[in-house]
């Protein structure tokens, strides 16, 4: 039999940021896993730079929607629950802003990003067309981002969900 406690809205509110937040760290993970695994084939480069740009480019604009709605729902989420400062959230209003604040860092970097994905798409459909190397670019900004954004992010809205529904 289910608990009233997970069919609370207020307890699906608490859950919430980090089930987005969640899904934005599985996305950034794929998207390292595929895109350095398809850099990694030192010995197939030629047809890596052949194939790469239009794979990549698909790759991205496929993506982009997720990465908006799921970042775009943790920060909204998080800000709800600092806002709906409840008795047995008081200790973790601050843990939900700073997820959300970190969420919002993850589109700091899209000037970085932008051009990554400028040359990437644009690199020479040829065996010496660059395009390997510029998703090595690609994943180098990536990898900062996720540091210094996606898991900040998920591990704070973490600690807003444990100590909010952890024992009273």
């Amino acid at each position: 039999m289910a608990s009233g406690r997970f069919l609370d809205p207020l307890t699906l509110l608490r859950v919430a940021p980090l089930i987005t937040s969640t899904a934005s760290l599985t996305i950034a993970c794929d998207s390292h896993f595929f895109l350095s695994s398809l850099v990694s084939l030192k010995c197939q480069r030629p047809t890596v730079n052949q194939v790469a740009p239009r794979y990549f480019e698909t790759f991205f604009w496929r993506a982009l929607p997720e990465i908006f709605v799921t970042f775009g729902l943790s920060i909204a989420f998080g800000v709800a629950n600092a806002r709906v400062r409840a008795p047995a959230a008081a200790a973790a209003w601050a843990w939900y802003a700073g997820g959300s604040a970190f969420s919002l860092a993850h589109f700091a970097f899209v000037p970085a990003i932008a051009w990554k994905v400028k040359d990437t798409i644009d690199a020479k459909e040829a065996p010496d067309g660059g395009a390997a190397e510029a998703i090595q670019g690609w994943l180098n900004v990536h990898y900062v981002r996720m540091a210094l954004a996606d898991i900040p992010s998920w591990a704070c809205f973490l600690v807003a969900v444990v100590k909010t529904l952890g024992p009273v």
